[in-house]
Formats: C-alpha cells, sequence, structure tokens
C-alpha cells in the first residue's frame, strides 16, 4: 500500500448510518468504500444474532482481516481514499487499525439513544439486533484529536446534510495537506 493513501473512518454504534455515509461520501469522492461487517467470520455472525455482544477476544482476527483487505490489491490502487465503515467502538481498535494502516481521519457518527433504536428497529435484514445497542454505547469510547484528525455528526441532522459536510471537510484536508508524505 502506498504511503500516500487517506484512510477514512467512519464509526458509531450499530444503527448511525456508518455505510450509508461511508458509501455516499466515497462516491463523491471517487474513493474505496470498505464495510468492515464483510469481514466479520461467520461465528461473530452467529453470536450477534442470537444476541451475544462481541468481546475483544471475538473482534481482533475481524480487524486484521478488515486491515489485510485495505492492504491488498483487492482495495484498488495506493492512491485512491479508503471510507471504511466499521463501529471501531474503542481507542484500542481505533489503535489497531491506526497501527496496521497509517493515520485515521475519523468521522463519528453519533446521536440519541431512542433515535438509534429506532433506527435498528426499522432496519430489515442485517444481523445486528436492537437488544445490542446498550452493550455497543456501553463499549463506546469516544474518540479524540489525541487520535488525530476526528469530526463528529450528530444523526438527528438529516443524511444528506452530514454527507455534505463529511465530504466538505474531507475536500478542504486534501486541500490543505500535501497527499505524499
Amino acid at each position: 500500500m502506498a504511503e500516500t493513501r487517506k484512510i477514512y473512518l467512519v464509526m458509531g454504534v450499530s444503527g448511525v448510518g456508518k455505510s450509508t455515509v461511508a458509501e455516499e461520501v466515497a462516491r463523491r469522492s471517487g474513493g474505496i468504500f470498505v464495510e468492515a461487517d464483510a469481514f466479520h467470520p461467520a461465528q461473530n455472525i452467529e453470536a450477534m444474532s442470537a444476541g451475544i455482544p462481541l468481546n475483544d477476544d471475538m473482534r481482533w482476527h475481524w480487524l486484521e482481516a478488515l486491515c489485510l483487505h485495505v492492504r491488498s490489491e483487492n482495495c484498488g490502487s495506493g492512491e485512491s481514499p479508503v471510507f471504511i465503515a466499521c463501529s471501531a467502538l474503542k481507542r484500542k481498535y481505533r489503535d489497531f487499525l491506526r497501527e496496521r494502516l497509517g493515520p485515521l481521519f475519523i468521522i463519528h457518527l453519533d446521536g440519541d439513544r431512542e433515535l438509534i433504536l429506532n433506527r435498528l428497529q426499522a432496519r430489515k435484514g442485517h444481523f445486528m439486533p436492537p437488544a445490542l445497542l446498550d452493550s455497543q454505547i456501553g463499549d463506546l469510547e469516544y474518540p479524540s484529536q489525541k487520535e488525530g484528525a476526528c469530526v463528529r455528526f450528530d444523526i438527528a441532522e438529516p443524511i444528506d446534510k452530514i454527507v455534505s459536510e463529511a465530504f466538505s471537510l474531507i475536500e478542504n484536508e486534501w486541500r490543505e495537506k500535501p497527499r505524499h508524505s
């Protein structure tokens, strides 16, 4: 993977719209969208589907598989930005991603528990049941500027507004910093 690659982590608990935002911002910027859920091993999906929250041991293999994909040729050229939709709830998970992928620009989607719960209850065809929301909220360690570039969006805002503002921030970040290190 080329050193110039920008990695954007769109993070938050299940139901905040990570995939929607990451996919649309990737499309607008000509980047690559990566859905972290696609790298969960079957036992993780089975556990979550049964209402069993993942523990740290269950997450490390998933995060490693995600990193291997992002560093692989299957994830496009090393110059295209990558937008990863991934819960990355704990700082140690984000540190793990940074150690393997380099600096992350964090887009944290957050909001009122009831709004998120309503979204989860309305969502069809996803393995993550609404019953696991509180375990995710309990695991969430809010990112800070100590982790690098980080911005929080309130999901009560319309999705189009969040996408437009995130895309604008990314465009400005790219203009302000040279793409080579």
